[in-house]
């Protein structure tokens, strides 16, 4: 720390020419270049790469949202199928909770006796 002064005033220093200085225009090419490479890659996993991700990893179609009522501002209900299951799901700025959980026969009940009535 009290050596800095020091070692500064001991570095040789070089006047600024055209011969010592770095020329950036090549690194700035080349960084272009490689950020357009990236981009055009990440486009291309997007488009053909992840659809196929999603479908061998099982995502597709596991919930399946039936229903939505828009409640206030952005509070919304979803009524959402599930595996075996039914949801009733709020959603609000805050996040995201279960309401209610029916099963399927339960449901197939309730639509079987709604029909029959009409």
């Amino acid at each position: 720390m009290f050596f800095s002064p020091l070692l500064t005033a001991a570095v040789s220093t070089v006047e600024a020419t055209p011969s010592t200085t770095i020329d950036f225009t090549w690194l700035f090419l080349k960084m272009v270049i490689f950020l357009v490479i990236v981009i055009v890659l990440a486009l291309i996993f997007l488009k053909y790469g992840a659809p196929r991700l999603r479908k061998t990893m099982g995502i597709e179609g596991y919930f399946e949202i039936l229903g939505r009522k828009r409640l206030e501002g952005r509070k919304v209900l979803y009524f959402v199928k599930g595996p075996e299951r039914y949801f009733v799901i709020g959603v609000a700025e805050h996040g995201i909770s279960k309401i209610a959980e029916y099963k399927l026969d339960e449901i197939e009940g309730v639509g079987g006796d709604a029909q029959s009535k009409k």
